[in-house]
């Protein structure tokens, strides 16, 4: 089922507790308060698990792959096993939200994904393919546009069982649902934005949770249907710059607005040494998406690089506002950029 990148969502990672506030055992306490297990039972027999998260009475989200060729869904939570009887699908987006009715369990409080700082802290929360809970500290390391949303690429990492569990920050929040990992190094664990929910929570209308759920997600297509993001990492992941550069073209003309072809393109420059051809690109992405930090961090380096102490300056106040993370690290490396 899992084309290009193999049994994505069940490969097995074990998570080490993290250590240290906010992050510490009573954070991991809070925050699984609102974290529930998801039993499946299918019309062969078969039974598989995952997790899910409470996020209004009697609503828990899971991902639809979780729930996939299920003829019966719980829910369960300490210790009480709670049968649920609808759900409202968004296969595509591989979010499914489930009606529990009688499920009595505190919802997580909600953060939107878009507010979510590159370098920002959180935590990953899951079961392990049905046993103990397992949880992970990690940072965002990107944010992906796709679909009115913001998916979160960062290193918090999870295991197949977790599956439709939370992303939360470091105060607790709600902030992603955790999807899928990719076959890379580095940051490769995936999750979905808020935003993708928040047409459920207003209706309590669903579908029988045996009904089919169609279509693919976006992340389980052919090579060559997934999203731009994702074939991008998958280059940039494997060193393949000549194939990236030929993808960049070809999403720049099908989504002419996006400014994330155009800051890999800086990226491609830099690594080629075509500095101002690098700025021109940075200073587009900039200009078409105000909020993108890595494309802000481009421009500082690049400006520095360039002797434009003054663009970069500019550049590195806007960055200052975005990430704390990014800037601290330029200040490093840089540090006459604060004189």
């Amino acid at each position: 089922m899992l084309r290009m990148l193999g049994p994505v969502v069940a490969y097995a990672y074990c998570c080490a507790v993290a250590q240290g506030a906010p992050f510490d055992h009573a954070y991991w306490i809070a925050v699984s308060a609102a974290v529930v297990k998801v039993e499946v039972v299918r019309a062969n027999g078969n039974y598989s698990l995952g997790t899910g998260v409470v996020v209004g009475r009697g609503k828990v989200v899971t991902a639809c792959h979780v729930l996939r060729g299920g003829a019966r869904v719980a829910v369960l939570y300490a210790g009480v096993r709670h049968s649920a009887v609808a759900r409202n699908t968004s296969a595509e987006h591989d979010v499914c939200l489930l009606q529990v009715p009688l499920l009595e369990a505190p919802p997580a409080l909600l953060r939107p994904t878009s507010q979510l700082a590159i370098g920002e802290d959180v935590g990953a929360i899951g079961f392990s393919a049905g046993a103990g809970v397992h949880y992970a500290q990690g940072a965002v390391d990107r944010l992906h546009r796709y679909d009115e949303g913001m998916v979160v690429q960062g290193s918090a990492a999870f295991n197949s069982g977790a599956s439709g569990g939370g992303l939360f920050d470091a105060e607790k929040r709600l902030v992603g649902i955790l999807m899928f990992r990719m076959r890379a190094a580095g940051a490769q664990y995936f999750s979905a934005p808020i935003e993708w929910i928040a047409g459920g929570l207003a209706s309590d209308a669903g579908e029988a949770v045996d009904a089919e759920i169609a279509g693919e997600p976006f992340w389980n297509r052919a090579p060559e249907q997934l999203p731009y993001f994702m074939r991008a990492n998958i280059l940039v992941s494997g060193q393949r710059w000549d194939e990236l550069q030929g993808l960049l073209s070809q999403w720049k003309l099908e989504e002419p607005s996006s400014a994330e072809p155009i800051y890999l393109s800086g990226e491609l420059d830099i690594r080629s040494g075509r500095t101002a051809m690098a700025l021109t690109q940075y200073r587009e992405a900039v200009a078409r998406d105000p909020g993108h930090a890595h494309a802000w961090n481009g421009l500082v380096r690049a400006s520095m690089h360039a002797r434009e102490m003054g663009l970069a300056r500019q550049a590195y106040g806007r960055l200052v506002s975005l990430s704390a993370v990014l800037s601290s690290r330029i200040a490093h490396e840089f540090p006459e950029i604060l004189r």
